[in-house]
C-alpha cells in the first residue's frame, strides 16, 4: 500500500482575512467558498481547517516556477488551481476512468476543460480501471479491475492541492496539468493511496465501488471505502485516510454496480445480470456496513444500480432483447418497472443510471441515448437521442444539476442540459467506462 502524509509543505498558511465571510454566517466554513475567495484575495488556495477557512499559497505568480527534468519550464504554481492552471470555480468535478490507457480524466463541469489526467496503477493499461466514487470532501478513488499482471487495486485522489502530498519535500504539489500530462506512476503528489486487494498477477474483478458518506465533508477525514469483486464474490471494506483494508468478506453475488444509501447500506447488484440478454430476476445484496448482515432482493434487471433521497433503489440493464428501469423500495419489496422492447436484430441495453432528485431519473442506453424517465411514476419523458457513438455506458448529475454521460466509443464526456436537451461533447482518455458516482452528488444527495 502506498501512502503519504497530508501536507502543505512550507506554504504560508494565514487565517482568511479582508476577504467575504466564507462561513456562511453560521460557524460552519464552506470549502468550495473558502477556496474561491481565498484565490480571489491572491493565495493559491484555501481549505477549512477547525471551521475556519485559512488560505495557502505564496502570492508570487512566479515563485513556483521549476524545471522539468527534460528542461522545460514547470510551473507546479499554476497546478494549485486544481490542475491544469485552470482554475474550476465551484471546484466541481468529474472523474472517468479510461479503461483502454490505465488512466483517470478529471474534467471541470462548468467548461467540460480536462483539468488532469492520472496513471491509476503501476500496471499502465494493465490496471483496467473502471469505477470511480467522490466522498463528500471531494476526494475520489477508482478501483482497477480485471488487471494483467499485478493484483486490482484501489487509489485514491485528493481534488484539490491543498489536499495533495509534497512527498519530496519542496514544498510544490507536482501534479498533471491535462489530458497531455500524465505523470509517471507515483509521481503525481495528489495521488494519496492505493491498496491491492489480492496477491498475483491476475485481478478479482474488483468492481462495486461506493465511499460510505461517513467522512466530515469539511476536512476530508474519516469515511471507508466499499468495493464488490465481481469475479471472486469478496467484499472489501477501506478505510478512507490510509487505504487500510478493515474488514474483508464474501458475498452470496459478484458484486458488478455499488451505491451508497442514506441508511448505511452499500448495495450491490449482481455481475451475472449484466451479460446482455439475460433473463428475469436479478439478484442484488443490501450489506449493513456496521453489522455486516447480508439481505437479498430480486429485481427485473440490473447493470446500473443507484439510490435515491428516499431510499429506494433504481436499477436498470437488459431483459430478453429489450431493456428496464427498476424501482425497488426495500421497505415494502415492490418494484415498478418501465421496459422498452427490442429484438435480436435491434436490441435495446440500458446500462448506467442517476437520480437527480428533482423528479427524473437518467439513464445511458448502449446505442447512443440518454433516457429521462419520471420519478414519481417510472414513465419515459424524453429521449435524448445519438449524444455519442454507439458504446454509451455511464451517466451521472453534476452539482449543476447538468446530466454527463461516458460514450466509450466516442472517447467522450458528453454534457447534457436537462432543460433543453442541448448537449456538449468533451473529448478524454481512451476506452472510457465508468458508471459509478463519478461527480458525488449521488453521494451528498442521500447523505445530507
Amino acid at each position: 500500500m502506498t501512502t503519504g502524509r497530508m501536507a502543505l509543505g512550507t506554504a504560508l498558511l494565514v487565517a482568511l482575512c479582508g476577504c467575504p465571510d466564507s462561513n456562511n454566517g453560521n460557524g460552519s466554513c464552506e470549502p468550495g467558498r473558502c477556496a474561491t475567495e481565498c484565490r480571489t484575495a491572491g493565495y493559491a488556495g484555501g481549505s477549512c481547517t477547525d471551521g475556519t477557512c485559512r488560505c495557502s499559497g505564496a502570492t508570487d505568480g512566479g515563485a513556483d516556477a521549476d524545471a522539468d527534468d527534460d528542461g522545460a519550464v514547470r510551473d507546479d504554481a499554476a497546478a494549485d488551481e486544481g490542475g491544469g492552471g485552470h482554475y474550476c470555480a465551484e471546484a466541481s468535478y468529474i472523474w472517468i476512468a479510461n479503461t483502454a490507457e490505465g488512466t483517470l480524466s478529471k474534467l471541470c463541469t462548468l467548461d467540460g476543460i480536462e483539468v488532469g489526467r492520472y496513471a491509476t496503477s503501476s500496471l499502465g493499461a494493465g490496471g483496467d480501471p473502471s469505477r470511480t466514487s467522490v466522498n463528500l470532501h471531494g476526494e475520489m478513488v477508482v478501483t482497477n479491475r480485471d488487471t494483467e499482471g499485478g493484483p486490482s487495486s484501489v487509489t485514491k485522489f485528493a481534488a484539490e492541492p491543498e489536499f495533495c502530498v509534497d512527498r519530496d519535500g519542496d514544498t510544490r504539489i507536482r501534479t498533471s496539468r491535462g489530458g497531455d500530462d500524465v505523470l509517471p506512476w507515483g509521481e503525481d503528489e495528489c495521488m494519496l493511496w492505493n491498496t491491492p486487494l489480492n496477491a498475483g498477477t491476475t485481478g478479482i474483478g474488483a468492481r462495486a465501488t461506493a465511499w460510505d458518506g461517513r467522512e466530515d465533508p469539511t476536512t476530508g477525514r474519516g469515511g471507508t471505502v466499499w468495493i464488490g469483486a465481481g469475479t471472486s464474490k469478496e467484499v472489501f471494506q477501506l478505510d478512507g485516510d490510509t487505504g487500510a483494508i478493515l474488514w474483508h468478506g464474501t458475498s452470496s453475488i459478484g458484486g458488478y454496480g455499488g451505491v451508497m444509501d442514506g441508511r448505511g447500506n452499500f448495495w450491490m447488484v449482481a455481475m451475472t445480470c449484466t451479460v446482455s440478454g439475460m433473463m428475469a430476476n436479478c439478484p442484488l445484496v443490501r450489506i449493513n456496513t456496521e453489522t455486516k448482515e447480508q439481505t437479498p432482493f430480486t429485481v427485473p434487471c440490473g447493470y446500473g444500480i443507484t439510490a435515491d433521497s428516499q431510499g429506494r433503489i433504481w436499477t436498470s440493464g437488459s431483459v430478453g432483447f429489450g431493456s428496464c428501469v427498476n424501482r425497488l423500495d426495500p421497505a415494502t419489496g415492490e418494484n415498478v418497472t418501465y421496459r422498452q422492447a427490442g429484438t435480436m436484430t435491434d436490441p435495446v441495453f440500458f446500462r448506467g443510471i442517476a437520480v437527480d432528485n428533482r423528479g427524473s431519473v437518467w439513464v445511458a442506453s448502449t446505442s447512443g441515448d440518454v433516457l429521462q424517465i419520471n420519478e414519481a411514476d417510472v414513465t419515459l419523458v424524453h429521449t435524448v437521442e445519438d449524444i455519442a457513438p454507439e458504446a454509451v455506458v455511464g451517466v451521472a448529475i453534476d452539482f449543476q444539476y447538468n446530466v454527463w454521460a461516458v460514450s466509450q466509443g466516442g472517447n467522450a464526456a458528453v454534457k447534457i442540459d436537462p432543460a433543453t436537451y442541448s448537449f456538449e461533447r468533451f473529448p478524454v482518455g481512451r476506452g472510457p467506462y465508468t458508471y459509478s458516482d463519478m461527480t458525488g452528488y449521488q453521494l451528498r444527495t442521500v447523505i445530507i
